[in-house]
């Protein structure tokens, strides 16, 4: 059917007109394909005076029509839902520059598309043959069938042609160690063109060291994002929607990203792969040396040891009130303490078993400053040095770096050795990325144990400062300050490297274990008493009555042999990502191991 033979039979009547624009990469945003298809459905409704309005135009910028993204989630799902529901009508006319914008999938899935469309109503014209119309009564037509199978055939054999050449194009770079091939890199670095080496943009790196460094202070990715969004840091990342504004996983993101050692993870980016992994699937083992190193290894160790030390919570105190945050357990069921913080009045907030928050228990909540003040006299009447002392301090957060890099390379070498069971050991470059794992990880632990000698038969040369507790009170609850919020991140951090639990029996009694020690600390906590409103310098002035000690049970029963600490109830540890190999293990025989090592 042609076109003058569907406005003849349309008559008066003049049928709705709606378009349908697409595009496969963003970088074609920057021309002008989106311009062309638009002002060609534009001038094609000129012609045969139709009209198409705004509303009626659906465009995926952007979308694989290869992987079919478009007519799943994209504007051509939509557009089908809108069809399906009756809101666009039966005879409506589709404009697309081609076919293979529709659809570029294999033949099964793009020939169902078409007839989808066709049968539910829709008229679809193509600007390569604007004069035709397809629709059921054409799809009948053996002639147009087949031309529209060739059509989608060549747009499907077309895209897999490409993706194949690319693939075969990669793989042949990553072979050789090449970057010609791979433009995209972090968006601190930059270079003239894919002939010439990448050089860094010291501004964006600078920025990228900041975030490092406040991690290192104990700061989270919410808290570092709201200081660069106040202080209006410049973005480092390549891809933003909006260039001004950090949103509050990017410091995060940043502080996982290995680019910043200068290392590159080649990646599959196909839609198969994608369709596993948004960020496609690794291949082979990460490069080294390849982009400049804008962060040194220490500065990175000593932020994934604090990064760890949070990992096991999710911060949701961003102004770190919450000192023992991720420590504290209630003493009666062993759940997580929550803190209500409470910017007025005396309590400055409200410590309360999470199982009573979710109706499980009954277990009493205590005021937060009588808690932290007890607490606090009590570690660091314990252990003052690790607190204060410089020397111990480093000795510590040097172990909790090297705790931190064994926990990754474990989890690395439980990777690879999974690999060579899977591959019954015959790919020599996972049994041999495994054994060096493993010795890289039995070094860690040797030097984490030769560091904790020293620190055992070290006391410290730190003397004890009566102030401590009360500078320490002091920054503790003030709101809307940077200094008092960085000091409390980094108290959490030091706390968190010296105490493993704290259990508390509110207004009772606490016990604190301290980490490397087998028997807990006890203390008494202050009972429960509303602070005395009495104005000694008033004229009627009665002094209160002398407050006396309530009796607390748990405190006088921990000695009894059979008091015992109920298990601390620890959130489940997040599953930690790694890069996995890319390796379709199905594929590998014995006799190509060889060959799949030397590809990887």
């Amino acid at each position: 059917m042609t076109v003058v033979e569907l406005l003849n039979k349309c008559g008066l009547v003049k049928p709705r007109v709606i378009s349908y624009t697409r595009f496969s990469s963003r970088k074609q945003a920057k021309g002008l394909s989106e311009i062309r298809q638009v002002e060609a459905a534009k001038e094609w409704c000129d012609k045969h005076c139709l009209e198409l309005s705004d509303h009626d135009q659906f465009k995926d910028l952007g979308v694989s029509a290869y992987s079919g993204a478009n007519s799943t989630t994209g504007a051509l799902a939509a557009l089908q839902a809108k069809v399906a529901a009756g809101a666009i009508p039966r005879g409506t006319i589709l404009i697309v520059e081609a076919l293979d914008r529709l659809t570029r999938q294999s033949l099964p899935s793009a020939i169902s598309l078409l007839m989808g469309l066709a049968n539910s109503g829709l008229n679809v014209v193509t600007m390569t043959d604007p004069d035709k119309v397809w629709n059921s009564e054409t799809m009948h037509d053996l002639g147009s069938f087949l031309m529209s199978v060739v059509t989608l055939y060549r747009g499907h054999q077309e895209s897999a042609y490409k993706s194949d050449r690319l693939r075969k194009t990669f793989r042949k770079h990553r072979r050789e160690g090449s970057q010609q091939a791979f433009g995209a890199a972090p968006g601190w670095l930059e270079r003239e063109s894919k002939v010439h080496p990448w050089t860094v943009v010291e501004e964006r790196a600078e920025v990228v060291r900041k975030v490092f460094e406040l991690a290192v202070a104990g700061l989270g990715s919410k808290a570092i994002a709201a200081r660069a969004n106040t202080e209006k840091w410049p973005i480092p990342t390549r891809l933003s929607k909006n260039d001004s504004i950090w949103h509050a996983q990017m410091p995060g993101q940043l502080l996982r990203n290995r680019s910043v050692l200068g290392e590159h993870q080649h990646r599959i980016r196909t839609h198969e792969a994608n369709a596993q992994h948004w960020h496609g699937l690794a291949e082979g083992e990460p490069v080294k040396g390849y982009y400049p190193q804008i962060v040194s290894d220490e500065l990175w160790a000593a932020a994934r040891a604090s990064v760890r030390g949070r990992f096991v919570h999710k911060r949701r105190d961003a102004n770190f009130y919450n000192l023992w945050s991720g420590l504290m357990f209630c003493g009666h069921c062993g759940a997580p303490i929550h803190r209500k913080t409470e910017k007025k009045g005396y309590s400055k907030g409200q410590l309360q078993c999470s199982a009573r928050l979710a109706g499980a228990t009954k277990c009493p909540s205590m005021s937060a400053v009588n808690a932290d003040f007890a607490l606090l006299q009590a570690v660091y009447g314990h252990s003052h040095q690790d607190l204060a002392d410089a020397q111990a301090v480093a000795k510590i957060d040097g172990i909790a770096t090297l705790e931190a890099a064994l926990a990754d390379t474990e989890e690395q070498a439980q990777l690879a050795g999974d690999l060579v069971f899977k591959t019954g050991g015959k790919v020599p470059v996972f049994v041999n990325r495994s054994v060096r794992l493993a010795e890289e990880a039995e070094d860690l632990r040797r030097h984490i144990e030769e560091l904790r000698a020293l620190q055992l038969g070290d006391g410290g040369t730190g003397a004890f400062d009566e102030a401590w507790l009360e500078t320490t009170m002091s920054f503790l609850y003030v709101a809307d300050d940077v200094e008092a919020l960085e000091a409390r991140a980094a108290l959490n951090l030091r706390l968190g490297r010296i105490v493993e639990a704290v259990w508390v029996y509110a207004y009772d009694c606490a016990f604190i274990k301290f980490r490397d020690e087998k028997l807990p600390l006890a203390l008494p906590l202050p009972s429960k008493q509303l602070p005395s409103r009495a104005n000694p310098q008033a004229k009627h002035h009665k002094p209160p009555p002398e407050r006396v000690e309530k009796f607390k049970p748990i405190w006088a029963a921990h000695n009894d042999p059979a008091f015992e600490l109920p298990e601390p109830k620890r959130p489940a540890a997040r599953a930690r990502k790694f890069s996995q190999l890319m390796v379709n293990l199905e594929r590998v025989e014995e006799e190509d191991a060889e060959e799949v090592a030397a590809e990887l």
